[in-house]
């Protein structure tokens, strides 16, 4: 469980923040403040393991905060609409630096960098969130057979039927690892998840089949164990 605090002066970026780290698994919320001063005694009172903060805060800029917070220093996250303090806050020692507005992607991507991709608690937190009719559904990567790209988008194959989802597919095949093979230049399909490879050079799954490219079928027959 990683203990989060939060630093925002507007309410509502504030609310959504707070909103966005609570559906993320393996969260602890252990505090808000809406200024620097304020963080500043809440870090040094909950010894938080990482600060999302803003930087242009009124009393005490968020670059402020960071120059004076008690050991131990807590991971820092800047959440800011501001690109150009980017260098300021990695020379400083932040570990992510996400723009506004914010998305549970980009949520998802600050939390990646609080732990090294060895933690086995990465895979523990790993979800992945499909949007449906102003539901978020936060599926295991078991729970999901295959993610296809149709016209940019994105769709996670369930056995609750198809639900887009933020991201890539770049970006989902770095965060997946091993468990999950690129079939298609828009496809990329979970290895348990295969029941069958058909003659035509398909990948059966419980939720669909998929057509594999022809120059990835050599490696989709190697990885299954599958003669030439």
């Amino acid at each position: 469980m990683i203990r989060i605090l939060i630093v925002e002066d507007e309410p509502p970026a504030r609310q959504l923040l707070a909103d966005l780290l609570r559906e993320q698994p393996g969260v602890s919320l252990v505090g808000e403040a809406a200024d620097g001063v304020e963080g500043l005694r809440l870090a040094a009172e909950l010894k938080p393991d990482a600060v999302f903060l803003d930087i242009e805060m009124p009393g005490m800029t968020g670059m402020e905060l960071m120059r004076i917070l008690p050991e131990p220093r807590p991971a820092l996250v800047f959440v800011t609409a501001y690109r150009e303090h980017a260098v300021e806050a990695f020379e400083g020692g932040a570990v992510h630096y996400l723009l506004k507005p914010i998305s549970r992607l980009k949520v998802a991507q600050a939390l990646a960098r609080l732990r090294p991709a060895s933690d086995p608690l990465q895979a523990d937190w790993l979800r992945i969130p499909g949007r449906r009719r102003g539901t978020t559904r936060l599926f295991r990567p078991e729970e999901v057979d295959a993610l296809v790209a149709d016209l940019g988008d994105c769709q996670a194959w369930t056995a609750e039927g198809p639900w887009p989802v933020d991201g890539g597919l770049a970006f989902w095949e770095e965060r997946l690892g091993t468990a999950f093979l690129r079939i298609h230049r828009n496809a990329l399909v979970r290895l348990a998840a295969i029941r069958e490879l058909t003659d035509k050079g398909e990948v059966v799954l419980g939720s669909g089949a998929i057509a594999v490219s022809t120059r990835r079928l050599e490696e989709v027959r190697r990885v299954l164990g599958l003669k030439p």
